[in-house]
């Protein structure tokens, strides 16, 4: 993965049409002008292009460093939308738990530790 030249493509390109300044070819300088520019890209048309792009430096990235996110299968809690045994947990990850097939289903701590209260607790009333 060209990572200098992925990100040296999006900075000319932002340059050229922001009339800006530009930036020494040095990572750091190149993802703070990115950056700081992040609102503007994101109402761009080719703004698809360049979230696939950055995301795919990210994991190379995440691949390369051994900091690629484990995803670890929640046992015995079902998802509270499709009751499916299938929520996961990223480490490290935003979210304590999301469900791997009910993309709107994303738990913080708090509300995954409620969860499994709730279905301890109905555990409990159909086994006394």
């Amino acid at each position: 993965m060209p990572f200098l030249a992925v990100l040296e493509s999006w900075c000319h390109a932002l340059v050229n049409e922001r009339a800006l300044t530009p930036v020494r070819r040095d990572v750091s300088s190149m993802v703070t002008l990115l950056t700081r520019h992040l609102p503007w890209i994101c109402e761009q048309p080719w703004s698809a292009d360049f979230q696939e792009e950055i995301q795919d430096l990210v994991r190379t990235t995440q691949k390369i460093t051994l900091t690629e996110p484990r995803k670890e299968l929640l046992r015995g809690v079902t998802c509270p939308s499709c009751e499916g045994l299938t929520l996961v947990r990223y480490m490290p990850g935003d979210w304590s738990a999301e469900c791997a097939l009910c993309p709107s289903v994303k738990l913080d701590q708090r509300d995954y530790d409620l969860l499994v209260q709730s279905q301890a607790r109905g555990l409990e009333a159909v086994n006394p």
